[in-house]
């Protein structure tokens, strides 16, 4: 019995023990924390006071005439300190809340437009002391921030318990929708520019960001406690280009057009200024890839402009000499070239070019440079077929020729087959470039689509024209040219005539239909190209079109390219105020006056004059207003105040900005000119008002 009591005694001494020690644990460890208190508090607010990093403002990129294309939209949130609000400062503080509830149930209550719910929210956070109330979670823009500034409470500082906006993110804005998307590029988390512009000069664009103290509040959010570092922030620069927004809708429309009615595959239409090389307007379409810039392919027939180009600068052929290309077939070892089944016998040089026989160009190119074949690559690589042209994108491929030193490749067919266009690979600017370069009389341009880097008002870096050949033939070779790429359009028997009749203006150009290589073997399918400029005898505008994979029966490039370029070729001339004409009747009464609506003044000087007609007199304003009497039309200044008006035959470019200039958000649904708006006419605009544009 004694031994049990003493086992029970030892148990009990040890669990004594152990809470002894288990309580002196604890009081040290509360003596050590009341001795490091400091440093447990620095840890604390170092975890709550932070650098927030706020992105800089992307630059935008504009049109040629400063249309923006892409801009950053910046968003905020709002929020209060209810903790340093005065409420014996107001006259009555009561209303003055129930006014800014009133107003936030109605700006961001949705459908249920609760005002008491917000009335509650700052009376029972002034109540507990809260320091930082979100006021909504919605994100506003910088037109919504100014008219919560204008709120009652919320027109007090943050440091008296005002407004506190917290800008949180840009967005990326497309205010011209898809226009030119694959060219303009897109963004990752509105910073990382990815493909066209926005990639390539995704440095001068995206600017600096900068910082601002912060401290972590409920809610995972936080408030700005100072502009620490906000002096380092610069916004980036704008980048302005070449386009033509008016230009790019032509060729954009056109193209879908005709990708769509041959059920191709895809397609590529490039417009570029005769004198100095800028891009006007460049599609593709679909815009999943940006064919026109970094795609290559075996061009074909539009390659023979290349072929006679360099038998005419080395006189080495006549318009008048003749070969004679029999049935239509010519076989150099196991390669066998044919006209597609013609058997044009006898011709000559301009009746073969303007037939496009494949015959023809093999024998005159192997006839005189078989001996020599590395001449003829000379003359290529000085036509701009030895590097990438086009500086202003990253990763445009080189174009690839095969020549006579590389013997794994070259055979006795290679040079014969390089005269219609195989055995060489180029992407369609490069030959839209060589094009441009025989329109503007031997002098090879640069192709160019950014004209300008700009911080605001200065230029920080200006482009311009460059010269990338000053004679890569001579003009008289480009006359020359000039004369048989004219009759591939107005001779009977050119293989664009039936496609470009009905012009009132001259064409040269060239067609091409090439068949498609896929894991090395000519299948068939086929790409369809056409090159050319206009007008003929003194070219403006170089365009180049290729559609790949037609299935709606026909694949030419007489029949499936050329009748493309016609569309946008003469939808160009009208709108190029150096070739409009006005029209050919002399009554003015007997022409169509324009609907009655909207007009910007600076247009409307220009145009009227063009069309032949009268107009009653232009008032100094910006904005008109347009009413047609029969005879006449009479315009007076256009009263805009707070009613949307007519904007019916509006381009989508000046009813944007007419409308943005009211304070109304634009959203846009097609390109061209307007053909109905959601809001009608006279409607009465109210804070935030939004519009949708429909466009032809």
């Amino acid at each position: 019995m004694k031994q049990v009591s003493n086992d029970i005694l030892s148990r009990i001494y040890i669990l004594f023990g152990l809470f002894l020690l288990f309580g002196v644990a604890v009081l040290l460890r509360v003596v050590g924390l009341q001795w490091q208190k400091d440093s447990w508090v620095q840890r604390e607010m170092d975890k709550k006071i932070f650098f927030k990093k706020m992105i800089a403002d992307r630059g935008n990129i504009l049109a040629e005439d400063g249309t923006i294309l892409a801009t950053s939209i910046p968003f905020y949130r709002i929020a209060m300190d209810p903790s340093r609000l005065d409420t014996s400062a107001f006259l009555n503080f009561n209303d003055s809340l129930m006014t800014l509830a009133i107003n936030l149930a109605n700006k961001f209550g949705g459908e249920e437009k609760d005002t008491m719910l917000y009335y509650n929210r700052v009376r029972n956070a002034i109540a507990s002391g809260d320091k930082h109330l979100y006021l909504t979670r919605q994100k506003i823009n910088f037109r919504e921030l100014e008219m919560v500034k204008k709120w009652p409470i919320m027109s007090l500082t943050a440091f008296e318990g005002g407004l506190m906006e917290e800008k949180f993110e840009n967005e990326r804005f497309y205010p011209m929708g898809d226009l030119a998307k694959i060219t303009l590029g897109r963004l990752v988390d509105d910073t990382l520019g990815i493909r066209g512009i926005e990639a390539a000069y995704n440095q001068e664009l995206r600017g600096r960001d900068s910082y601002i103290l912060a401290q972590r509040v409920v809610g995972r959010s936080y408030v700005p406690l100072d502009q620490y570092g906000e002096a380092q922030a610069k916004d980036g620069f704008d980048i302005r280009t070449t386009l033509d927004v008016d230009m790019q809708d032509v060729v954009e429309t056109a193209l879908a057009r005709g990708v769509e009615n041959n059920f191709a595959k895809f397609g590529v239409a490039i417009l570029m200024e005769v004198e100095t090389g800028a891009i006007k307007a460049i599609a593709n379409y679909p815009e999943d890839y940006n064919y026109a810039v970094a795609y290559q392919y075996e061009p074909g027939s539009t390659f023979k402009t290349a072929a006679a180009t360099a038998l005419l600068e080395d006189q080495l052929i006549r318009m008048c000499d003749t070969l004679n290309t029999g049935n239509g077939e010519l076989t150099f070892d196991d390669k066998v070239i044919t006209d597609n089944g013609a058997a044009y016998g006898r011709l000559d040089f301009e009746q073969a070019f303007a037939r496009s026989s494949n015959v023809y160009m093999a024998m005159a190119i192997d006839n005189n440079y078989v001996a020599i074949p590395e001449r003829y690559i000379w003359h290529l690589k000085n036509f701009g077929f030895e590097d990438a042209s086009f500086k202003q994108f990253k990763g445009v491929p080189v174009p690839r020729i095969i020549e006579p030193h590389d013997t794994t490749q070259w055979t006795i067919a290679t040079l014969p087959s390089l005269a219609y266009g195989y055995s060489v690979m180029v992407t369609p600017l490069q030959m839209a470039t060589f094009y441009n370069g025989l329109a503007n009389r031997g002098k090879l341009m640069r192709p160019w689509l950014v004209d300008e880097i700009r911080n605001d008002a200065s230029v920080v870096q200006r482009f311009g024209p460059e010269v990338l050949n000053e004679e890569m033939c001579s003009e008289e070779t480009a006359a020359q040219m000039r004369e048989l790429m004219k009759g591939v359009v107005d001779r009977y028997y050119g293989t664009a005539y039936k496609a470009m009749k009905g012009l009132p203006f001259s064409v040269a150009g060239k067609t091409g239909t090439v068949r498609v290589n896929e894991n090395g073997r000519y299948v068939r399918k086929y790409r369809a190209s056409f090159g050319g400029f206009f007008p003929a005898d003194d070219p403006r505008f170089t365009l180049f079109v290729m559609v790949s994979e037609p299935n709606g029966g026909t694949s030419g490039g007489g029949t499936v390219a050329a009748p493309i370029f016609k569309d946008i070729a003469d939808d160009i001339y009208k709108l190029d105020q150096g070739l409009a004409r006005p029209p050919a009747t002399k009554d003015a009464k007997a022409r169509k006056q324009p609907v009655d609506g909207a007009v910007f003044a600076q247009t409307a000087e220009v145009v009227y004059p063009q069309l032949g007609i009268t107009a009653s007199g232009i008032p100094d304003a910006e904005w008109l207003a347009t009413e047609s009497s029969g005879h006449q039309v009479n315009l007076k200044e256009l009263e805009t105040e707070d009613r949307v008006p007519n904007l019916k035959g509006m381009s989508a470019r000046d009813a944007i900005h007419l409308m943005e200039k009211m304070g109304v958000r634009v959203r846009l649904q097609g390109f061209g000119r307007v053909k109905r708006q959601s809001l009608l006419p006279g409607y009465r605009l109210s804070e935030g008002a939004q519009i949708t544009l429909f466009c032809s």
